[in-house]
């Protein structure tokens, strides 16, 4: 009996391994059906950290899982320690020849280097220490609030200079206003970097003033610390592909603006008013979240190590309907198989919950921004990128809108692009 067992059991591994290599097999000839079809329709199989597989018409290159060739106009810095000691890596091109890298041992400050005409410039001190925000705060006399600029330094620098929040050499003088960034400053536009290291730098400047920078993270600085480029402006991928280190690799925490980043919070209370990139759901709602038991949901899940954290399906971090992602204060989602438009009840017990007035959000565009729900929702998410900039301003517990002139309007009710 017991060789008949054995020999069942032989048997049994022999078909397993069969069906195991048939399927390999099978895999492997539909990869590489793909990839030759990708000659003629220019479309091969990317990854979600920027590898490719296939023929790109963008780039006119075969690749077997690696990093396209962009050009890269301008990139950096990405800034790590060794030995104690900054680093500071940019990436330019010539025409002569492409895409150039360059690392340059620095003191105690970087030289930021935007990617426009003027190969604009400006200073950043570094610092050593990122410790977490708080999350409540008392209303200020001034608080100015943009949400999803993605990049776009120069619609930040024109909003923020033409609002008094800082000079024409990118200097803090907002005195002690606070400035709160409602998420996405990054993917999509050129300038991702630029725009985090003047972030960066204001932080530091606005509290020796007495005032204060707020970054929230979005859905969208979520895909970059995880290293996903769904997203990104297409210079990135050639940033990964002429440093050799993939975009999880440049966005970890062992470079400072990864580690910077990952000390932020996800929502906040400054006086009457919660600021949070989408919103609270019902989902979330139901977990009778605080603020700080969001906060360290984020500061533990945002680990790039902590691989069970990041894939978690019931983290809020990763949820269709978690803070990050949640569009039910703006628009009905059905469609897609998520929660239709919030009613008046959900947005009084989300007010109830969290003991605010009212709620600012950004993630889903609207065509200026505005209040809905009564004014218990203000909608911050403007087409930054289609020369239509505009922030929040709390001025003396008063809301308005003002634009990249300067020019301040009431606000008004809301309407989605």
């Amino acid at each position: 009996m017991s060789n008949g067992r054995n020999c069942l059991f032989s048997k049994g591994l022999l078909v397993l391994k069969k069906l195991s290599l048939f399927i390999i097999s099978f895999c492997l000839i539909l990869l590489l059906t793909a990839a030759a079809a990708s000659r003629i329709t220019g479309k091969g199989i990317g990854t979600p950290g920027g590898e490719y597989l296939g023929y790109s018409y963008l780039s006119d290159e075969w690749h077997f899982f690696e990093y396209r060739h962009f050009p890269v106009t301008q990139d950096g810095p990405y800034v790590h320690w060794q030995h104690g000691k900054p680093i500071a890596t940019y990436v330019n091109y010539s025409e002569v020849n492409g895409n150039q890298l360059t690392n340059l041992h620095v003191n105690s400050t970087v030289e930021v280097i935007v990617d426009d005409d003027a190969k604009t410039t400006f200073a950043v001190p570094l610092r050593l220490d990122y410790p977490r925000s708080r999350l409540e705060f008392s209303a200020p006399e001034k608080l100015l609030a943009i949400s999803d600029l993605e990049g776009n330094f120069a619609a930040a620098a024109q909003l923020l200079i033409a609002n008094g929040v800082i000079d024409k050499k990118f200097n803090w003088c907002f005195g002690s206003g606070q400035l709160v960034l409602i998420g996405d400053m990054v993917d999509r536009g050129r300038n991702v970097v630029p725009l985090l290291w003047l972030i960066y730098k204001l932080e530091a400047q606005a509290q020796q003033a007495g005032g204060m920078v707020h970054y929230l993270i979005g859905n969208h600085e979520r895909y970059l610390l995880d290293g996903r480029v769904k997203s990104a402006h297409d210079k990135y991928i050639g940033t990964a592909r002429t440093t050799k280190l993939s975009p999880a690799k440049l966005w970890s925490e062992q470079f400072v603006l990864g580690q910077w980043l990952r000390s932020k919070p996800v929502v906040i209370k400054i006086g009457e008013t919660l600021f949070v990139h989408g919103g609270i759901s019902p989902q979330t709602l139901v977990k009778a979240p605080t603020l700080q038991s969001i906060d360290k949901e984020a500061a533990n899940h945002l680990l790039l190590g902590n691989i069970n954290q990041r894939t978690n399906v019931n983290s809020f971090l990763n949820h269709p309907e978690g803070p990050l992602f949640y569009r039910g204060f703006a628009k009905d989602m059905t469609e897609h198989q998520l929660s239709a438009k919030a009613d008046l009840a959900h947005i009084n017990n989300v007010l109830t919950h969290f003991n605010v007035s009212q709620i600012a959000i950004g993630h889903s565009l609207t065509k200026h921004i505005g209040y809905d729900y009564g004014g218990k929702v203000l909608r911050v998410d403007v087409a930054h990128s289609q020369g239509n900039s505009e922030a929040l301003l709390l001025e003396y517990g008063e809301f308005s809108v003002v634009d990249a002139n300067g020019l301040q309007q009431p606000l008004r009710q809301t309407n989605n692009l």
